[in-house]
């Protein structure tokens, strides 16, 4: 377990990325982990769009405010989140393998509250999701050596317009910088002792 430990100890925010190009079957692994990530409901309320295209990061780089480690990674995941879940929630349910019966139930307990949440909370449900996912893409970069970055400092509107979104339909959520990282040193890191944070009941 220590191995496995290693990629969450040691994965830190990084800002600082060497001038080389990811390994395609690498990046392609991250994008898999992402997509196989839990979500509420199985809904999977996300895409995910890959950039590395330098004329596109350096725009994406004035989108979110002027940070250079948008610019100079080796590629860019945005994380979009979904909010026409209600619309392929019973499609989807029933490519499960289940019983009529158990799909009816779940239909007659969620189809309520799904129906029930406005447009401001389809955002804040779905954006819930995206973080999962996001977990999902740092440790799994970590787990190749790969450094990454979470980015949650741009400009909303501008980002939605820049990728021609329909928001009633869907919304960038999250920015996440990937690369190899160019740190001599790792960052130490600084979190609340075991005890400090978990409590057993």
């Amino acid at each position: 377990m220590m191995k496995e430990l290693d990629i969450f100890k040691h994965r830190y925010s990084c800002r600082n990325f060497k001038n080389e190009k990811l390994n395609p079957q690498d990046l392609k692994n991250i994008l898999e982990v992402a997509r196989l990530s839990p979500s509420s409901l199985g809904l999977e309320p996300w895409r995910f769009l890959v950039v590395q295209d330098e004329k596109k990061k350096e725009k994406l780089f004035q989108i979110c405010n002027h940070q250079n480690h948008v610019k100079n990674c080796s590629a860019l995941i945005i994380i979009l989140s979904r909010l026409d879940f209600l619309d392929y929630f019973e499609e989807k349910l029933r490519k499960r393998d289940m019983e009529e019966k158990e799909i009816q139930k779940r239909l007659d307990t969620y189809m309520p509250f799904l129906k029930s949440l406005n447009h401001e909370q389809k955002i804040a449900y779905a954006r819930e999701q995206a973080h999962i996912a996001l977990a999902s893409i740092l440790y799994s970069a970590n787990a190749l050596n790969i450094a990454s970055c979470s980015i949650g400092g741009f400009d909303k509107v501008k980002l939605d317009s820049y990728l021609n979104l329909d928001t009633q339909k869907e919304i960038a959520t999250l920015v996440v910088a990937l690369g190899y990282s160019n740190d001599k040193n790792l960052p130490q890191k600084n979190r609340f002792d075991f005890d400090e944070v978990v409590q057993f009941l």
